[in-house]
């Protein structure tokens, strides 16, 4: 009760943050199916949706059930990552207590990870539900797991793989689960070279390697559908992009940096970009940290068997996100650290442990050791949770801790953009392109802000650098005929437009601009039909109906016009949509006086 109340009352501040514009959009507030909460169809579409290039409908049935309970109250949802968490911390201290026997060992275990600030961004990011909720299910798997080695009843080996089912449904980090076991099967239930005791008591019972198979069997299912989808998303890096060569060298530095933030976390940030260079200094130290410690840990494998154990979980759990399949632009991440640091903290604990027995002298120095440590770690992560008060406030953090992290000064400038402060997010998309001119995603992001201020010349330039590197994009492509069209090009921004159709059939944008284009060229026939398909897709789009009635106007069909303008008059109002109604109203009162307002828009 003490580690669930302290984790969750560290936390709480989180239930009155708001979203932030960094995934939480893709699975919450911006996704349709998500908002209609918990329901049937909602369940079949998650089986076969990807959200953010990632397959994980368990994930998914979670979000739901929060818009179901909270709808869009951002507190709600932080609120069950926090219980999430909380839950977790309290399963790991049953797992190493039900593992070891030892009471204390299993408190610091749970209490380093449930307050190390590394795990901040794991619990304060509603997007990263899939790691606490996969996490959940790690720890029920291991348990089953436990009671299925110890009694090899079969329930519980099928409830083992039921809860492993759901954990890879919820994220597939747990790929690397079946090796964990494998691991626990060496130590502690020593059901792999077991020694002299456990093979008087009748512990070495089983096939360990046998008993494996369907769990590896559901990992590499999940591997290979976790690849084609992060493939077909375009998330994994190609060799070209990121070669085998920086990938191989960033292995050891990824490694490191864990665990140097591990023992001293400072500088963490939500996102870390792709190092331009590596330096031969913390490739060889951290290659030299990786050949110590497996020696350490094979050299005195029989005295403490912990402690290969311990490290090889954190060697293993890391492989899927360590750089070998690149994912996205991130060389690496504190959410990362979710799962691998508890082999850590598990050596740590069991080493302190070694050290009580061994010396009473040293009962002093391991209690004030662990105390501060614990204090430290539970002050520097409150500090590391404000930073996720606001998506403001989080990525001007990222960029305080590196300023050449284009990832992190797009984020910012969308930041800046939801809170309407256009110049800043211009700035810092600048900065953002400044960095990484051959992004395409951020290209677009100024060129469409510079819209927004009036800049089409410059953001015509922006929107066609964007163009090369995102050819078949219908937003980008109608985005363009905009700032052609107010730069006096309405040639080229019809065949932009007509272009963002072909490609998207069903959105709606483009055939309302090409509707006003055709509009200002006298083509009314043409306009009106374009402007009838963009009323037809969006029936409670005022602006569209506004157009069309102007467009009725100017083909001298007054009487349609008049029944439209009053319907879009109507929406606007009921939107409060002040100054769009008051323009309707103006207009409305020329067409009854059978005129149309100059210019036509």
């Amino acid at each position: 009760m003490a580690l669930f109340v302290i984790t969750t009352v560290l936390y709480w501040p989180a239930t009155a943050f708001p979203f932030v514009n960094y995934d939480d959009q893709l699975y919450v507030y911006q996704n349709p199916e998500v908002l209609n909460g918990f329901s049937w169809s909602g369940i079949q579409w998650s089986l076969t949706a990807a959200v953010a290039g990632n397959w994980h409908p368990v994930t998914l049935w979670s979000h739901m059930g929060d818009c179901t309970l909270y709808h869009l109250f951002a507190g709600g949802h932080h609120l069950t990552n926090i219980l999430l968490h909380s839950i977790n911390v309290v399963l790991l201290w049953l797992l190493i207590m039900r593992l070891t026997g030892s009471f204390w060992p299993a408190v610091l275990v749970a209490a380093l990870f449930g307050w190390h600030p590394l795990n901040v961004e794991s619990v304060a990011w509603i997007a990263e539900r899939k790691n606490v909720l996969s996490t959940f299910f790690f720890f029920l798997t291991l348990l089953a797991y436990l009671r299925y080695a110890r009694s090899l009843k079969p329930a519980a080996y099928m409830l083992a793989l039921f809860f492993f089912a759901l954990g890879l449904a919820a994220k597939p980090m747990l790929v690397t689960l079946p090796f964990v076991l494998l691991l626990l099967d060496y130590w502690p239930l020593q059901r792999i070279l077991p020694s002299q005791e456990a093979l008087k008591d009748g512990t070495n019972r089983g096939n360990p390697f046998l008993e494996k198979i369907p769990f590896f069997a559901l990992a590499l299912a999940d591997c290979a559908i976790t690849y084609l989808t992060q493939n077909k998303a375009g998330a994994v890096g190609s060799l070209t992009a990121v070669p085998i060569t920086s990938r191989l060298l960033t292995v050891p530095v990824a490694y490191l940096m864990y665990l140097e933030k591990t023992i001293w976390p400072a500088n963490l940030c939500v996102s870390y970009g792709f190092p331009r260079s590596l330096p031969l200094a913390s490739v060889v130290v951290g290659l030299a940290l990786l050949i110590a410690g497996t020696v350490a840990a094979w050299h005195w494998r029989s005295k403490f068997r912990w402690l290969p154990v311990g490290w090889f979980w954190f060697l293993g759990t890391l492989v899927p996100v360590i750089g070998f399949v690149q994912i996205g632009l991130q060389a690496w991440a504190d959410r990362y650290a979710y799962l691998p640091l508890i082999g850590i903290f598990l050596v740590i604990a069991c080493g302190l442990n070694e050290l009580w027995r061994a010396r009473q002298s040293s009962h002093v120095f391991i209690v004030l050791a662990a105390g501060v440590s614990l204090c430290l770690f539970l002050v520097l992560t409150r500090i590391q949770l404000n930073y996720w008060q606001s998506g403001i406030v989080l990525f001007s953090h990222a960029i305080a801790v590196d300023p050449d992290n284009a990832a992190a000064q797009d984020l910012l400038g969308t930041a800046y953009n939801g809170d309407g402060q256009l110049t800043e997010a211009i700035e810092h998309f600048g900065d953002a392109v400044r960095l990484q001119p051959q992004n395409g995603e951020y290209q677009y992001n100024l060129g469409r802000d510079l819209i927004n201020v009036g800049k089409f010349s410059e953001a015509e330039g922006h929107l066609r650098s964007a163009l090369m590197q995102m050819p078949d994009d219908p937003v980008l492509h109608n985005t363009l005929g905009v700032a052609l069209m107010q730069t006096g090009q309405p040639v080229d921004a019809e065949t932009e437009f007509s272009r963002a159709i072909a490609l998207q059939p069903a959105y709606s944008k483009p055939y309302l601009n090409l509707g006003k284009t055709l509009l200002k060229e006298g083509r009314v026939p043409s306009a009106i039909t374009n402007l009838f398909i963009a009323m037809k897709l969006e029936p409670d789009w005022p602006e569209a109906l506004e157009s069309l009635a102007d467009a009725y106007a100017a083909g001298g069909n007054f009487s349609n016009a008049i029944a439209t303008a009053n319907l879009a008059l109507g929406m606007a109002q009921t939107n409060r949509q002040d100054s769009l109604a008051n323009q309707i109203s103006d207009e409305l009162s020329a067409y009854k006086a059978k005129s149309i307002p100059s210019p036509p828009k």
